[in-house]
């Protein structure tokens, strides 16, 4: 009985909070949570060829099909942020509802007849994660507070183990291939270059054939994510069970007039820069301009990067369909290492300066990549480790970030995830069509754009956010000033 109120609530200033222990144990279910979203969301990469071979399309076709993913997050942000705001005490069933169509979704996508569907597939997935991302992120904001920062980076790590494991299951079931060159016979074209000149010009062609040496079974891999998505879900009921006595209990001592005006609060409100600021208009207008640009390349620039790479390893650097999985996974092994390692330093390191550590090594490594990648496979196998190390902290440091200078809204959450679903569809019509009509090594090119901007963004971010610092210090003078005035007024009453 005593574990069990341990792991449930303890007495703290003369009201029921949260201990340590249910904080933690909360945390590694929520870190879980992003576990099952690179399940289901990051088998694309992995399985991507084997998508074009099954609907008979090209990498464009199939790149616009996936974006269908950023843009179900414009419907999805909405739906987050309004229902956090309004219904935050409902977000453990928010995750497990969601969980459950995101299951369902993924279970049906190798079982599309083409690409529209496919489309509207990752559409509705794309809605689920942004009301996963929304509802998981305020909890651990709510859990933690001004201390958010490194459970934030650390909860994104889940993302990270959940691609890499994909890989592992998705290759046996992946179709093995092998492209031939077929000659054409001899052929006599008329070619009319001036009017009534005819000449009889000679061709001899080649036309290239793949052949499928093994079939692709890649619905077992579907299945498999689907699977151990739905399993997780469940966990969520209990949480939501345990909340709900965490507030009946706690109803009179923490639900006060200021959690009233916040349901209270109209949609101008909620939407207005300066709800968030403390009342500072144009601070506010600053930092949710720059961070939308901020969100829009960190999450366009990373699904460029977790769709492409092993399409690029095989078409650029002729890697064979085993070392694609390989190395594909080695990069989700860095990434998942890069949030870790990025969570622990948060403890000791101001985010403002990891943000600047994060994309100034993300701009290196581009940098070199473009130099040293682009035709020699091992400084590729050397140098995506180390991009995926700095790719993985950028959105959840940013987030932490946001959260240190202004208080994080549902609706704020919601206008970020808008940002980020702009830059996916943008990232990936860009790269889609540069891919298929200049060629593999263009997807170097546009790493090094994405990684620069990067730099360029959290450089400006950290100029503005420098005009008032840490929301909790301030929030806490002004709250000061207020006891202050009320202690003068009865004093000379």
């Amino acid at each position: 009985m005593e574990i069990e109120k341990e792991l449930m609530f303890k007495e703290s200033d003369g009201k029921t909070v949260k201990s340590s222990l249910a904080k933690f144990v909360e945390t590694g279910f929520l870190v879980a949570t992003w576990l099952a979203l690179g399940l289901y969301m990051e088998i694309f990469g992995p399985t991507q060829k084997d998508l074009v071979l099954k609907l008979n399309t090209d990498y464009e076709k199939l790149a616009f099909a996936t974006s269908g993913r950023s843009v179900g997050l414009f419907p999805g942000c909405v739906l987050g942020g309004l229902l956090v705001d309004r219904f935050g005490q409902w977000c453990h069933l928010m995750l497990a509802v969601s969980l459950h169509i995101a299951a369902a979704v993924t279970f049906a996508v190798p079982y599309s007849p083409d690409v529209d569907v496919l489309w509207a597939l990752c559409f509705i997935g794309g809605i689920m994660e942004s009301v996963i991302n929304i509802a998981g992120q305020k909890l651990i904001l709510n859990l933690w507070l001004e201390k958010s920062a490194s459970p934030m980076i650390l909860l994104h790590s889940g993302y990270g183990i959940g691609s890499f494991l994909i890989p592992l299951y998705t290759n046996p079931f992946l179709a093995l291939v092998n492209t031939v060159n077929v000659p054409l016979n001899n052929t006599f074209i008329n070619v009319t270059e001036m009017p009534y000149i005819v000449h009889s010009v000679s061709y001899s062609n080649v036309t290239q054939e793949t052949q499928i040496i093994k079939e692709s079974k890649i619905e077992y891999a579907y299945m498999t994510s689907a699977g151990l998505v739905l399993l997780h879900s469940f966990s969520f009921y209990f949480f939501q069970i345990r909340e709900r006595k965490f507030q009946k209990i706690n109803m009179n001592k923490v639900v006060g007039e200021s959690v009233k005006a916040k349901k209270n609060r109209k949609l101008i409100d909620m939407v207005n820069p300066a709800t968030c600021t403390g009342g500072r208009t144009w601070y506010g207008v600053q930092i949710f301009s720059l961070s939308i640009l901020y969100f829009a390349n960190a999450f366009g620039g990373e699904r460029v990067v977790a769709n492409f790479i092993r399409s690029f390893s095989i078409d650029q650097l002729q890697f064979s369909n085993d070392d694609a999985s390989y190395i594909n996974t080695a990069f989700w092994i860095s990434f998942t290492v890069g949030r870790v390692l990025f969570s622990i330093a948060a403890k000791w390191v101001s985010i403002r300066i990891l943000i600047l550590i994060e994309t100034g090594g993300l701009t290196v490594i581009a940098v070199l990549m473009n130099i040293l990648a682009k035709h020699n496979t091992m400084a590729h196998w050397v140098l995506v480790q180390p991009l995926g190390v700095f790719i993985a902290p950028l959105w959840p440091s940013c987030m932490a970030w946001i959260d240190y200078h202004m208080e994080l809204t549902g609706i704020g959450m919601m206008i970020f995830m808008l940002g980020g679903s702009v830059g996916g569809i943008c990232h990936l019509r860009l790269i889609g069509y540069l891919y298929e009509n200049f060629g593999p090594q263009t997807f170097l090119y546009q790493v090094v754009g994405y990684a620069g901007l990067a730099l360029v963004l959290a450089i400006s971010l950290n100029v503005v956010g420098s005009q008032h610092g840490n929301r909790f210090l301030w929030n806490r003078v002004e709250t000061d000033k207020k006891k202050s005035s009320i202690i003068s007024e009865n004093d000379s009453k």
